[in-house]
Order: structure tokens, then C-alpha cells, then sequence
């Protein structure tokens, strides 16, 4: 798993800014972040011709006022103890921080998420579907605190990838880790002339196998970790682990882009793309392997 070394901030200018700076700072000392990039994009920083003559005071580039405006901000919120750079943009905000992410060789975007305040928030769900590197997704109200973690898993390769960066949070925040997989009973499953209750427990004795050798791979003692094993009648894997974070009032979910299935960690996942819809008030991380990606796309670009 790479480090989380550069993290790009999508700032909007809103009230959630405060709070996102501050959940920046927080997440930079966790992950011993060596730079944070401040990013907003405007959609234009030129004054119409005539407010410029009927306000001369305005004169002023308005990125520099942008800047001033941000300095005061992060200044006052953000206190880790790393370089930061304020970045302002013209244009498209999600193609401005595809570029800029790849630009700065990002490995974690931050964005935020409104629930009652004014606006759609910088982005939509398109950042995690086509990131190169992991997206945060964090909702308005969210405290800068990591004590639980809840990491949805299906036990393949992608997998390991959230759990390797829910076990860095872990070697620095002690905080408690729940592992959480959805099994299901196959079809066909009274040929064997068992009952659906008897062959979910089956199903379910298999999942928990299936933690442990997960585990055991990582080193990791089943004893030092939380399993929660979820029964799906419903084909909804993603309201599952949803049920599993509310119930635990997690702090965080760590889940992996991709699943078993695909050929990159680049494209989004179903289940991963149904927690960003359902997941609206526990932050939530997608986990991608940008050295994968990047060289995935650039094969992509050849074809």
C-alpha cells in the first residue's frame, strides 16, 4: 500500500470549509502527510468591465483576494505540522482537480459533503468514479476524531487494500477495527435438502473462515479486530456494511474501489458507488492503488 505522502483539499468557499480544513489537519498528522494542497476552483477570476469601472476598489486580482481570504482560514484551522500550498483554479471543478491530482502525483483527495448547508457540496460522486489515486468523502458535522473504523471487505486481493490503510490508522490512533463481510445464500440450495436457515449458517461458518485466513495473511490476530459477518437477503451489500457502521457509530469506512471483479481499481465498483450514495454521514474513504491506475489509463491511452 503506498503512503498517504500528498493530499489535495476541495475547498468551496461555504461554511463546510472550516470544518474540512480542520479534518484535513487531523488526517495529516495520522498519516504523517508531508504536504497538504488547499485547491479551489472559481468559475471565472476576471470582473465583468463595467463592475470594474463602477468599483475601481475591486480592482485587485481576485485570485489574490481568494488567497487572502483562504490564508485566514487554514491558518486558523489547520495546526498539523506539514508544508501546505493554496492552489486556485478556473474552470470545471471536477476536470481541475483530476488534472491538478495527477499534476502533484496525489494520493488522497478530500472532499466534502453537505447535508443541510446551501449547494451540492465541490463534486459529485464522478471524482471516486474516475480518481486515479483515494477519495475521502467527508460530511458536514464530522469531528476530527478516528476511534472506529469499519472496513467492508470480500476477502480478494482489492480488499487488502483498505485494510492495509485501516491498520495505519490503527498503528496511530489505537482506534478499534471492525471487519465487516456480507455472505448470501447461493440459489439452489434446497437441492441439498437443507432449509434457507440451515444453509445461511452454513454460508456464514465459511465467511467467518474466510476472515480469519484474511486475517492471518496480515499477520493480524482475529483477537485484536472486530468481525461482523452480515446475512443478504436483499442482493445490497453496500446497506449491509451501512447498518454495520451505524451500529458501531464508526468514525470511518475504509472500503476498496473495486471488489473481485475488474481489471483496475481505476473504475468504480457497484458497491463502492452504492456506499457513496448511501454512506451520508460517516466519512468515508475509497481506497484505490494509483501506481495500478496510473499504468492502467496510460495502457488504456494506447489502445
Amino acid at each position: 500500500m503506498y503512503s498517504i505522502k500528498r493530499i489535495l483539499v476541495a475547498l468551496d468557499l461555504s461554511e463546510l470549509d472550516e470544518m474540512l480544513i480542520a479534518y484535513a489537519a487531523n488526517m495529516a498528522e495520522i498519516l504523517a502527510t508531508e504536504k497538504v494542497y488547499f485547491f479551489h476552483v472559481a468559475k471565472s477570476l476576471e470582473l465583468p468591465e463595467r463592475v470594474s469601472e463602477k468599483y475601481p476598489d475591486l480592482l485587485a486580482p481576485l485570485d489574490e483576494s481568494l488567497r487572502n481570504d483562504l490564508t485566514k482560514k487554514i491558518d486558523a484551522q489547520f495546526k498539523a505540522a506539514c508544508d501546505y500550498q493554496i492552489e486556485i483554479k478556473e474552470g470545471n471543478p471536477a476536470d481541475q482537480i483530476m488534472r491538478w491530482s495527477d499534476i502533484k502525483e496525489i494520493d488522497l483527495i478530500m472532499v466534502g459533503r453537505k447535508l443541510q448547508l446551501r449547494g451540492q457540496g465541490v463534486l459529485p460522486g464522478k471524482l471516486a468514479r474516475v480518481a486515479h489515486c483515494s477519495v475521502l468523502f467527508v460530511p458536514e458535522n464530522s469531528q476530527p476524531k478516528i476511534d472506529k473504523i469499519v472496513i467492508p471487505v470480500d476477502f480478494s486481493r482489492n480488499s487488502n487494500l483498505a485494510l492495509e490503510m485501516a491498520l495505519e490508522f490503527k498503528k496511530a490512533t489505537s482506534s478499534q477495527l471492525i471487519l465487516q463481510n456480507t455472505y448470501t445464500v447461493p440459489w439452489g440450495y434446497h437441492s441439498l435438502g437443507k432449509s434457507y436457515e440451515e444453509f445461511a449458517e452454513i454460508m456464514k461458518e465459511h465467511a467467518h473462515e474466510d476472515a480469519i485466513q484474511f486475517l492471518k495473511r496480515k499477520d493480524i490476530d482475529e483477537s485484536s479486530i472486530t468481525l461482523e459477518l452480515s446475512l443478504d437477503k436483499e442482493e445490497s451489500p453496500a446497506e449491509r456494511a451501512y447498518e454495520i457502521a451505524t451500529k458501531h457509530s464508526a468514525d470511518l469506512v475504509i472500503m476498496s474501489s473495486k471488489g473481485r471483479s475488474g481489471i483496475a481499481q481505476l473504475l468504480l465498483g457497484s458497491v463502492a458507488e452504492k456506499m457513496i450514495k448511501l454512506d451520508a454521514t460517516i466519512p468515508l474513504m475509497v481506497v484505490k492503488n494509483k501506481n495500478d491506475n496510473m499504468g492502467f489509463f496510460e495502457a488504456l491511452m494506447k489502445i
